[in-house]
């Protein structure tokens, strides 16, 4: 016998959308049945039934998950996550609590804490087109939800990881600025993590993933580190002329390369 979730008939959004597909994902066992309708209150008040951004109840030892009756509430998505025990790591994903604004207070608010009234260019027509399918018929979507949700998760898993990765990696003050240096010749998760701190760093240190030297490489938001000045050095294998990274042909010693860093450091 299969599970029923309940979620809202008519336009389809992200955040019913991703909720069920983590609940689907965190029970790859169970058979669903997915309805796009109104619940009843007997349907609310029985604990065996999902019912997801629907009903005005948030009753997750019921299984209702909605917002809407509050505004301080979370987005549903959030609220199942939180629910299945994912939120810590799902939160380390950059669009995690974006995604929960916008679908709260809309792209108007939202956008305007990013420094943006355009927010709408920057929708993804495959989430637009893909909504609409669940739309209009929920049931043929759910193995690809499934594995949406499957993914996600794993990506968020890895990315909790990287977040502890960096957060051992040691920090160097030159002056008002920080380097992070990573001895892996991988970045992932470096951006999320540097903005995650309320001190970020400007300069990530890291293997060459195509050589024998340092990767030297400014985060955003520092456009006043500039290592096109290391250009033409012997130790510099590379210096892009914009000035974001440069690589040296070996592995100096650290302390060497903080001096590098250091030429490509504004003059205070």
């Amino acid at each position: 016998m299969s599970e029923l979730i309940i979620t809202h008939p008519g336009s389809a959004h992200f955040d019913e959308f991703f909720a069920i597909s983590l609940i689907l994902a965190k029970n790859p066992g169970v058979d669903f049945r997915i309805e796009r309708r109104e619940p009843s209150k007997e349907e609310l008040d029985n604990p065996e039934i999902w019912v997801v951004d629907i009903g005005e109840r948030l009753e997750p030892e019921r299984r209702n998950f909605d917002h809407h009756q509050n505004i301080d509430h979370p987005a549903s998505f959030v609220l199942v996550s939180d629910y299945l025990g994912l939120s810590t790591d799902l939160r380390t994903l950059p669009w995690f609590d974006f995604k929960d604004k916008i679908d709260r207070f809309g792209p108007g608010k939202t956008g305007a804490e990013i420094g943006t009234n355009r927010l709408r260019i920057t929708y993804s027509p495959f989430e637009e087109w893909f909504l609409d399918l669940f739309s209009s018929d929920p049931m043929p979507c759910l193995p690809l939800m499934r594995s949406f949700g499957i993914s996600m998760i794993k990506n968020a898993a890895d990315m909790a990881s990287q977040f502890k990765f960096w957060d051992k990696c040691r920090k160097v003050k030159l002056g008002r600025h920080t380097v992070v240096i990573g001895h892996t010749d991988k970045t992932c998760g470096s951006q999320e993590y540097n903005e995650s701190l309320e001190d970020p760093a400007a300069v990530l240190v890291t293997y060459d993933s195509r050589g024998k030297g340092w990767k030297m490489c400014r985060f955003d938001h520092f456009p006043e580190v500039n290592f096109s000045v290391l250009e033409g050095r012997e130790d510099i294998k590379f210096a892009h002329k914009t000035g974001f990274v440069a690589k040296t042909f070996e592995r100096l010693p650290v302390d060497e390369i903080l001096e590098l860093i250091r030429q490509a450091l504004p003059k205070d």
